[in-house]
């Protein structure tokens, strides 16, 4: 069932970055086709990941991105398609709940549209790149290297 979303508003999305890495997008829509979808297009290359968009309330609709979707580095623009009759269109941001140790950062671009950011997750001392776990226990015993005489 198809009903008609009016453009006269841009499309407005609402975002929630939580700190494990999933994202969810609540866009306003007062009707919505079966097939809509929000799309990420990565911005330096040719990716694109499409996301169902499924009634949530009255008026709105909602995708999830779970933290278990790899989405590599970079800026992600952020399209919905609510209607069979009209292409994607760009989302603007909405009230944005973000985490601070999130890693896909929602934000306003200068044109004021929605974009992800992807960050390489940081390790606990700041530094970027692949954050290790501390293992319980005692720490490992050091092997003393005898100074040369």
């Amino acid at each position: 069932m198809t009903t008609h979303v009016s453009h006269a508003a841009p499309l407005r999305a609402d975002c929630i970055a939580d700190s494990a890495g999933g994202l969810t997008f609540d866009v306003s829509a007062s009707g919505a086709a079966d097939e809509a979808h929000l799309v990420l297009r990565h911005r330096e290359g040719h990716e694109e990941l499409s996301l169902p968009l499924t009634p949530a309330a009255r008026g709105r609709l909602r995708a999830a991105l779970p933290s278990s979707v790899a989405l590599p580095e970079g800026h992600w623009d952020a399209y919905a398609s609510v209607t069979e009759e009209e292409s994607d269109h760009r989302l603007v941001p909405g009230a944005m709940d973000v985490h601070p140790l999130a890693d896909r950062v929602p934000y306003e671009t200068r044109q004021g549209n929605l974009s992800v950011e992807c960050r390489v997750p940081a390790t606990p001392l700041g530094a970027r790149g692949t954050a290790r776990r501390a293992t319980p226990g005692p720490a490992p015993a050091r092997e003393r290297i005898p100074p040369n005489h």
